[in-house]
């Protein structure tokens, strides 16, 4: 089983047992513990886990309670308490394994001192596109990078120029490689598909703009504004200190390229089944 396999089989596992045994009052703490799994594969963070799972097998750190301080500490303290409750309620070896697993990502993210950034990740992620963890000039330039890490991040996004890529990694196979995946294109979509929101400013020229933003002391992770009548997105991308305008205009590509995927699966579907084309 990869840990791909494993991550998904334990969160999968964790919600049957949970909504089995679990009241409606606790569904807030199920949620942080369904977070953390998110925040490990969304962090680029599946191997580094891998590895920490190992140290543990081998006894290389302690499995203790999780100690956690700040606004969520009493929740995810709970939360691990009815992990280990149900854990232990598991006839199965294997399936002890499983919600062992949940309990490890709690402590995983504890332990190595990221409990101000899953903290900061439940509070913006949803509300703010991916972050980035590099930029380049070229594509050319980002996978120099890429194939000069030493352990790539087992998933990521960079910019090239103002695009979002996907970092792919798979060391179990040796790939590394970048996939254009309309990421952006994806988070704008959805969060405008109520409408556009107000702009948070309005600019006759796009060089006003990006002055504007270039300088504004304190910015807001993402902000639409105006520019010459067209909406924009406007990002700081706070990991790698840089900012960027995005044209909502971009979600034409995203439309057509969801139109060619369509076309695609049409004709694949007919190949398989050609009787469906009849008559």
């Amino acid at each position: 089983m990869t840990i791909f396999e494993l991550l998904s089989n334990a969160e999968l596992l964790v919600a049957n047992r949970w909504r089995a045994t679990r009241t409606r009052e606790d569904e807030g703490l199920y949620r942080l513990i369904q977070e953390a799994n998110f925040y490990i594969w969304r962090t680029g963070q599946v191997y580094r886990f891998e590895d920490y799972l190992g140290r543990a097998v081998g006894g290389g750190h302690a499995a203790e309670a999780t100690s956690w301080s700040g606004e969520y500490s009493e929740s995810l303290s709970k939360a691990r308490e009815i992990l280990s409750r149900i854990r232990d309620s598991q006839q199965s070896p294997s399936d002890r394994r499983l919600v062992q697993v949940a309990i490890d990502e709690l402590e995983f993210i504890r332990s190595t001192g990221q409990q101000d950034d899953f903290y900061d990740y439940l509070k913006t992620f949803y509300g703010n596109p991916p972050p980035v963890i590099a930029r380049f000039d070229t594509l050319q330039e980002a996978e120099t990078w890429l194939n000069n890490l030493a352990e790539p991040p087992s998933h990521a996004y960079v910019l090239v120029g103002d695009e979002y890529l996907e970092l792919i990694y798979f060391r179990d196979r040796a790939v590394r490689a970048f996939a254009r995946e309309y990421t952006l294109e994806r988070f704008i979509e959805a969060v405008t598909k109520r409408g556009l929101p107000p702009p948070a400013a309005a600019f006759t020229t796009r060089a006003e703009a990006e002055a504007w933003w270039a300088d504004h002391p304190a910015p807001p992770i993402s902000v639409f504004i105006q520019v010459a009548g067209e909406h924009y997105l406007a990002i700081h991308h706070r990991k790698i200190a840089h900012r960027t305008l995005h044209p909502i205009s971009i979600l034409r590509g995203w439309e057509e390229e969801k139109k060619r995927i369509e076309e695609m699966e049409k004709a694949q579907q007919a190949e398989e089944d050609p009787s469906d084309t009849e008559g």
